[in-house]
């Protein structure tokens, strides 16, 4: 009896552990989403066809990405670095929300032919908050 029951409780574990890590694929955005340190912060990369710009917004933990509540860091730039053939790689520069406070972005932004199209992107978006350096991988679905 008790077998059973703490392999049920496992299964239900890993179903809900599953649920959560499939929940944040993508970001209030819909696009796809990238941790930067141990859940420190959430990247989402969202491609403009129309614009052939990309967006990529920043949120603290995972429970700030759920609440689509964004982090503005001090940073000057960010790095996408796109798996496409050829490989591209841009700089993201900062353009602040409105609610963003001075020196700091919520929001970084580029422009790239590859934009322009559309397809299923995949890479790596990094960057620095002050001075400790971040970097996470996405895949758009």
């Amino acid at each position: 009896m008790r077998k059973t029951t703490f392999l049920a409780a496992l299964t239900a574990i890993i179903g809900l552990a599953a649920g959560v890590a499939l929940a944040h694929e993508t970001g209030p955005h819909q696009g796809p989403v990238a941790e930067w340190g141990e859940e420190e912060y959430h990247v989402e990369v969202v491609p403009d066809t129309k614009g052939g710009t990309v967006s990529v917004y920043v949120y603290g933990s995972e429970d700030d990405l759920a609440k689509g509540k964004s982090k503005p860091i001090d940073s000057k730039t960010l790095t996408l670095s796109l798996k496409t053939t050829p490989p591209v790689t841009l700089k993201l520069e900062p353009k602040p929300a409105k609610d963003d406070p001075a020196g700091k972005s919520s929001v970084f932004v580029g422009k790239h032919d590859v934009f322009g199209k559309a397809a299923k992107l995949e890479g790596t978006v990094s960057g620095k908050v002050g001075t400790k350096p971040y970097s996470g991988d996405f895949k758009q679905k």
